[in-house]
Formats: structure tokens, C-alpha cells, sequence
């Protein structure tokens, strides 16, 4: 009888279905942009006097770091980030001009999402948010700096957005937060004019209020299974 050879005719089994997985931890960075409504009002008048407002504004920059977990269709996770930041701007109640800058901020959230696809990933977040503000007060028509405060402002934070699974390892996303600050009395320390003694230090009621936009990339180490699904 004719001999065949051991892989002629013979049925090849396919190795078994092994599906995405979002379960893991991951590290990464992102970039954009935001404002913040900054109002500012004195309290040691009755009734407080309204010192105007401005948006500051400007780009962001920095990390996350975090880790999901996958039941079905739904992720849940956990994330810190911390971004540096440049949002700057002014404003000119009667004689001085209100200045400030936002240097940096971070967020400490949970998260939670749904797979549009197994490679899409939809979410929203929250939690809490921190923001380091620099206020000054200077003389327009001298330029003197007449005070300034220095302070880390607490408050809460959501936000929505997407990530999208585009290599083993790696996802790219883009979201939008608010964090809210709400009003918080801030303490000024005043300069004294050449010759004068110093003047004592008084308190500016501040409201703020951030939006943040960034786009970024995540390398995710999957304990679950692959980030692709493979055969």
C-alpha cells in the first residue's frame, strides 16, 4: 500500500481562543491644555467686594500610572497623575493687576468604563485633585508687586474619555476633567513701599474652577491575559 506522509490528509487543530483582556496595570504619559476661572473678592468688606475674574490658561504636561481590572464588558480601575502645568493670566480691577499661575496639578481616581469594542474602551472618572496656584498683586502704574500668595488648593475632580487598545502593550486615549475648587480664602503676604514699614498680611476670597484636555499613551502590563485577542 502506498505510504502518505504524517501531515498529508491529516486535520490540524487550532490552538484555543484566547480573548482581549484590559485586566493590568499600566504607566504612561500625556500633554494638552486647560483654563482655570479664577474670581476674586474681599471679605473685609460688608458686603464683599467683587475684584473681577480672569481665565488663565495654557499647556500641560506629565504622568499616570494605574491598574483595571475587566468583569465582562465592564473595566474598573484605579489612577494617580500628575501633570505639570502653565496656566497663566490676568486681570485689572481699578489700579492693580490680579495675576496668576497654575504650576502643576494632580488627581487620585477611580474609574470605571464599558467596551464598546474589545479594543475600545469608554470611561468615566473621579475623585480627588490638588492644583498649585502663585497669585500676584502689582501696581500698574509703578510695577511695584504689592503682595502675593503661594498656596495648593484640595478639591474634587471628574472626567470622560476613551482608550483604544493599538499594539500588544500599548493603547492611546484622550479625556477631558474638571476639577473644582470651589472658594477658599487665601492669605496675602504685602510688600511695603521703599521706606515704609510692612504692611500686615490680609485675606482674598479666590474661586476656581479647571477644565483639562490631554491625549496620551499607556504601556500596560496585562496579568490577565493579552491585550489582543490571538489564536
Amino acid at each position: 500500500m502506498p505510504a502518505f506522509g504524517a501531515d498529508m490528509g491529516l486535520p490540524t487543530k487550532a490552538p484555543p481562543y484566547v480573548p482581549v483582556t484590559w485586566s493590568g496595570c499600566y504607566i504612561g504619559a500625556n500633554a494638552g491644555g486647560g483654563w482655570a476661572d479664577k474670581e476674586f473678592a474681599d471679605p473685609l468688606t460688608a458686603p464683599p467686594t467683587n475684584l473681577l475674574y480672569h481665565t488663565a490658561s495654557g499647556g500641560v504636561g506629565g504622568g499616570q500610572i494605574g491598574c483595571d481590572v475587566q468583569f465582562g464588558r465592564f473595566v474598573f480601575g484605579l489612577q494617580g497623575m500628575l501633570d505639570a502645568a502653565s496656566l497663566r493670566g490676568s486681570h485689572v480691577p481699578e489700579d492693580d493687576v490680579f495675576a496668576t499661575r497654575a504650576s502643576w496639578f494632580a488627581t487620585a481616581t477611580a474609574r470605571g468604563g464599558i467596551t464598546v469594542t474589545p479594543h475600545l474602551l469608554a470611561y468615566v472618572k473621579g475623585g480627588a485633585a490638588w492644583m498649585r496656584d502663585r497669585h500676584t498683586i502689582t501696581d500698574i502704574a509703578t510695577g511695584l508687586l504689592e503682595a502675593e500668595a503661594n498656596v495648593t488648593r484640595t478639591g474634587w475632580t471628574v472626567g470622560v474619555g476613551a482608550e483604544y487598545l493599538i499594539a500588544a502593550g500599548w493603547s492611546i486615549f484622550a479625556e477631558y476633567n474638571y476639577l473644582g475648587f470651589g472658594t477658599r480664602r487665601v492669605t496675602f503676604t504685602a510688600f511695603p513701599e521703599p521706606g515704609d514699614p510692612p504692611p500686615p498680611p490680609f485675606p482674598l476670597d479666590v474661586r476656581q474652577d479647571v477644565s483639562i484636555v490631554t491625549v496620551g499613551v499607556n504601556y500596560r502590563f496585562s496579568t490577565g491575559g493579552p491585550l489582543y485577542a490571538r489564536y
